[in-house]
Formats: C-alpha cells, sequence, structure tokens
C-alpha cells in the first residue's frame, strides 16, 4: 500500500503502532482467568495480549526503516501509541483519570463495565456523567481526554520516531 501512495507521490507518512491491547476492557473482559500470574501487577493488564502488541509492534517499525531506506525522499514515521497509552495505566490519576485506566465510561456492568451483552448503546448500559475522568469510552476505544493526552505526547513527546515536530 505505501509503495503505491509513494509512487503516485505521497511524501509523508504517520503509522500507527498497536495500542496495549492487554489493558483493554473489552480484552481483559473477553480473555479473563483466574490465573493471576497472568496479569501485570503494576497495572492489571493481561501479559500475553501486552508482549503481543510490542511484538507487532517491533516488526512493525523494523519494515518502516527497511521501507525509509528504500524511499530516502519519503518521511516516515511511527507513531508510538503504545508508548503514548501505557502511561495511562500506570498512572491514570495523573492523567485526570479518577476512574481508573481499565474501567470503561459507557457500558454495561462487570469489572471493567465491560459487558458484550449490553455494549455502549445498547439496553442494559449506561453512560458516565464525566468521561473525562475515564481513559476508555466503551471497552474499544478511548475517551476525548485519552485521546487528547496521547496526541499531545505524539506530537511533543518522545513517541513518534523520527520525532514529529
Amino acid at each position: 500500500m505505501y509503495v503505491r501512495l509513494i509512487s503516485n507521490g505521497a511524501m509523508h507518512f504517520v503509522v500507527p503502532g498497536n495500542l496495549p491491547v492487554g489493558c483493554s476492557p473489552m480484552y481483559l473482559t473477553l480473555f479473563a482467568t483466574p490465573n493471576k500470574k497472568d496479569y501485570t501487577k503494576k497495572n492489571g493488564c493481561l501479559k500475553k495480549l501486552n508482549k503481543f502488541a510490542k511484538y507487532h509492534n517491533s516488526l512493525l517499525q523494523g519494515e518502516l526503516v527497511k521501507l525509509q531506506k528504500k524511499y530516502p525522499m519519503t518521511r516516515i514515521i511511527y507513531a508510538d501509541y503504545y508508548g503514548a497509552a501505557i502511561p495511562f495505566t500506570y498512572s491514570p490519576k495523573h492523567f485526570g483519570f479518577t476512574h481508573g485506566a481499565l474501567t470503561t465510561c459507557c457500558g454495561g456492568g462487570g469489572p471493567y463495565n465491560f459487558n458484550p451483552s449490553a455494549r455502549c448503546g445498547i439496553n442494559g448500559s449506561r453512560v458516565c456523567t464525566n468521561p473525562s475522568s475515564y481513559a476508555n469510552w466503551d471497552g474499544v476505544h478511548l475517551t476525548e481526554a485519552a485521546y487528547h493526552a496521547m496526541a499531545m505526547s505524539l506530537l511533543h513527546g518522545p513517541n513518534t520516531i523520527p520525532p514529529l515536530l
């Protein structure tokens, strides 16, 4: 896909990596396990899913390096979504997420307020009164406040390679 875009004149790309999917309320619910060793102690995320996301991101970065070498006149930027979002799970209150990073604002109950039978917008689900105090909107998507924090990290922080600005 990128080769076709480059051959048609595209010069600038921002390619996002995966989020820490092991911290997603949807995956935490669907792949819940009674084995506490499957979760990280610091943030309660599923280790294997986050390991998979990191592995995917490392392969993606390797391919982007190859692509950049092949097309040196293009600007290919890797956006580290994992690195931009994982701080929410370690220090949610630092970002204003007083309800933590693993609980959804809009959902249908359960440990993470994610219920596949009562997803956001379906009968049985409820929306919180202050979405900006949550990192996660519906178990799949982040809140506007979380995306804003990620954007600031990507624009002004260390989570783009090479730096975006």
